[in-house]
């Protein structure tokens, strides 16, 4: 079968297990997809934003939804953005506890067998809204409900690394910068041990 995997990195033959920031399992792995649109969205300039958070559903016809998280997020994610989709064969099995249905996680070294060169991934990524396949849902046009799980998702996160008091963590300024309403909450509970 073949999986996709996104980076910024040039050059790579083999995919090494890793940590990635934020990640949901403290093993190192590969992450795998069988979409190449998905891929697309792991893409991402950690040097820039010390973080991935890519906001996206997968409906169950595979269309790709981006709920931004804050207004302006998809260009302010990716625009000028370029990087690498690695092409991986192999017989992984689907992971639901990734928690994608198109992904695969291993903990094995991935050989890579080709890879594409993509230019502006922002610009790359809307290609697929001409074809119907990508709805991108901006942040203005969210209903209350979608705000307040957003806002506890932050919550949250600033709470699990301790962004409030870990100054070096590669989180802090994303997490500062485009949510300062919750960051400035985040900052008046933890003052109170209330966070």
């Amino acid at each position: 079968m073949k999986f996709y995997h996104g980076s910024v990195i040039k050059g790579l033959t083999e995919l090494q297990p890793h940590i990635p920031v934020g990640a949901h399992s403290e093993e190192p792995l590969v992450y795998l997809t069988t979409s190449r649109q998905l891929a697309l969205h792991y893409i991402w300039d950690t040097q820039r934003l010390g973080v991935k958070m890519p906001m996206l559903d997968i409906r169950k016809d595979g269309t790709l939804v981006f709920q931004e998280m804050f207004s302006g997020a998809l260009e302010y994610l990716y625009k000028g953005v370029s990087g690498y989709i690695y092409y991986c064969e192999g017989d992984y099995p689907l992971s639901l506890d990734s928690g994608v249905a198109t992904g695969v996680t291993t903990n094995s070294v991935v050989p890579v067998t080709d890879c594409e060169y993509i230019d502006d991934v922002y610009d790359h990524i809307l290609s697929y809204a001409k074809q119907g396949k990508f709805i991108y849902e901006h942040y203005e046009d969210l209903p209350q409900w979608r705000i307040d799980l957003i806002r506890g998702q932050i919550l949250r996160r600033i709470k699990r690394y301790n962004l409030i008091c870990d100054l070096a963590h590669p989180s802090r300024k994303f997490i500062r910068d485009n949510f300062p309403r919750y960051w400035k909450e985040a900052e008046v509970l933890a003052e109170h041990d209330l966070l």
